[in-house]
């Protein structure tokens, strides 16, 4: 109500029904970030900003990644909400010019959902990108609430790179892909509801089709190879809406959109449910008129559906039509700008004494063996060793990059500054225990309701700022899923953090037979982090394989994959605190810091 209560406000009249559904999809959290915008306008940022966070890896590629969140579609439909979830994050890197690579998963269940897993895998198997990696946390924290967190990573060639808007009146924006339905109406403003709400309903859940998520890859990477596109959004949350207004209003510019030009595959939809329909396997491209019809030809021949929709004016007014009849007529910058809540300063405190919060110690193999890690052939590092590496395709200089995703819900539970902070530090390690330099992160922002307990999403998003500001680590993507409560119970703070490094020696250290050493501290204090990031690299220089974890306790899936490599291991697991500055290498280990043998491979 407060939010219409704006909207009036700003409109100067009464809304009419159809602008109440329009900006109840648009301000909603999901597309707005009303609670966190102003944390977010605070990170030290990379890249160029759009659809997915970009970051240069060399002299011609750029690597285009995000994590995305579908933790409500999942808890009500595991398999749509899943797969739907790897497919709105795979069309965000495509966007932005880059062919999707690898996909990473951060599961937290308080046990494993069939479901879940296999949405994920029929999808990301389906399109041909392999899911490399990522985290299994069992945990009753999330008995009602799953959260499935989504991270993928495309690599482009610099010359490629699509900007997220419309540049100039009269360019026309086609829209791509699958027809559309009634399927996902609402699911952005449900996303931002207690899972008791009036929409947390299957009829809010969007229905995948990988296949034909594949096609469009592949038309849209053809489109952006024959200089047919000009900017470019995909169709998730608040649909043709969402897709269309946003490409404008980044402009400055306004647009006319002709709703009866959309394909539909059901023919008696309202005009409203056509404008906020968030059907899946969409894409909308901004290009010349001379252009559109040789983008509607390569469309047409990979089988999928397309019309010219829309033009971009200098109105600065989004107008949409159905035939005649005018269904909005609001300004298109409104449509971007959602209020904002008030933001919070939070002042941390020193590293308390944290307990430990132990996850069940599960076989992640279970999981990742139902996915494809090797299609595409450019997987250095296998699941279960710590962040995957990957080769660059046709790269003349044998580049690669590293990816990994990571959380310690289990730590934010109890300060969710220092859980953040910490979550940050161990990704950053774990970068650098496989070759590479950090370059940049992703944040996936998942909490319980900002309005009751709105201290500690500042407190996490403060420990995500100080980190990354101390250690010089940009963001340069990232999600927020928000209102994550049954019952008005709700999960603990949960940062997930995605990070991609730089790998020039694609020669990565694996497990040998020999000594196992533990190096470093079993507690942690800040000032000797720089010194144990200075060694890890050092390490993995000398060729030494390293193992960089938070809980050396629960090494089953490790165990499993250097079975996989005829190796095994017999260790006496250091003994850490929660928080500690540990890792395992193997070999004889040359170190300025305490070190010790704990076992041997063989």
């Amino acid at each position: 109500m407060k939010y219409i209560d704006i909207l009036e406000s700003r409109l100067g009249r009464k809304a009419t029904r159809e602008e109440i559904e329009a900006f109840t999809v648009m301000w909603s959290e999901h597309c707005g970030y009303s609670h966190t915008k102003g944390y977010i306008r605070k990170l030290p940022k990379a890249g160029t900003g759009g659809n997915a966070g970009i970051v240069p890896l060399d002299d011609y590629h750029f690597l285009a990644f995000k994590v995305e969140s579908h933790n409500h579609p999942s808890a009500i439909e595991p398999f749509n909400g899943a797969a739907t979830g790897v497919g709105g994050i795979i069309r965000d890197v495509l966007a932005m010019g880059a062919r999707p690579t690898a996909i990473l998963d951060s599961l937290h269940m308080d046990k494993i959902i069939d479901g879940i897993i296999e949405g994920i895998s029929d999808y990301g198997n389906s399109i041909g990108v392999p899911t490399v990696g990522g985290e299994l946390r069992i945990s009753n924290f999330y008995k009602h609430n799953p959260l499935v967190n989504v991270m993928a990573v495309g690599v482009g060639r610099n010359e490629h790179l699509i900007q997220s808007k419309a540049t100039r009146p009269g360019q026309v924006i086609v829209i791509f892909g699958g027809a559309t339905g009634r399927d996902g109406i609402h699911g952005a403003s449900f996303a931002s509801e207690d899972l008791t709400g009036e929409k947390a309903t299957k009829l809010s859940i969007q229905v995948g089709d990988p296949f034909a998520e594949k096609l469009l890859i592949e038309a849209f990477l053809e489109m952006v190879e024959k200089g047919l596109v000009e900017g470019a959004q995909d169709l998730g949350a608040g649909g043709v809406l969402s897709a269309t207004s946003e490409l404008v209003a980044r402009g400055g510019l306004g647009a006319v959109v002709h709703l009866e030009r959309i394909p539909l595959r059901e023919p008696d939809m309202l005009p409203i449910e056509i404008l906020i329909s968030e059907s899946q396997e969409r894409m909308a491209v901004v290009t010349s008129p001379e252009k559109a019809e040789e983008v509607l030809t390569i469309a047409k021949k990979h089988l999928l559906f397309g019309a010219i929709v829309a033009e971009v004016t200098d109105t600065g007014r989004y107008v949409a039509k159905y035939k005649d009849e005018i269904v909005l007529d609001v300004p298109a910058s409104l449509l971007e700008e959602s209020p904002e809540e008030n933001i919070y300063d939070y002042t941390p405190s020193s590293l308390p004494k944290f307990k430990w919060i132990r996850f069940k110690n599960v076989d992640a193999h279970d999981v990742f063996e139902r996915y494809d890690y090797m299609v595409g052939t450019d997987t250095i590092l296998p699941p279960g060793f710590g962040p995957a590496v990957m080769r660059v395709k046709n790269s003349s200089n044998s580049v690669g990059y590293s990816l990994s995703i990571h959380s310690r819900a289990d730590i934010g539970v109890q300060d969710p500054y220092w859980g953040a902070y910490i979550t940050v530090l161990e990704s950053v390690r774990k970068t650098l225990s496989v070759g590479a330099k950090p370059l940049a992160l992703t944040d996936g922002i998942n909490y319980a309701d900002p309005d009751i307990e709105p201290m500690g999403l500042a407190a996490q998003m403060r420990g995500l700022k100080d980190a990354c500001e101390n250690f010089g680590i940009p963001v340069a993507s990232g999600n927020a899923s928000l209102y994550n409560t049954y019952k008005g119970k709700g999960i603990p703070p949960t940062m997930v953090i995605g990070m991609v490094g730089k790998v020039d020696n694609l020669n990565i250290p694996i497990p040998k037979k020999g000594p196992i050493y533990a190096v470093g501290f079993s507690d942690f204090k800040l000032e000797r982090e720089k010194e144990l990031l200075t060694e890890i690299t050092k390490i993995v220089n000398s060729g030494r394989f390293v193992l960089s974890m938070h809980d050396y306790n629960n090494l089953t899936t490790f165990k499993q994959a250097l079975n996989n490599l005829g190796l095994h291991m017999k260790i006496q697991p250091p003994r850490t605190e929660p928080v500690h500055q540990m890792i395992i290498v193997f070999g004889e280990v040359k170190t300025t810091l305490p070190s010790r043998k704990i076992g041997h491979c063989f």
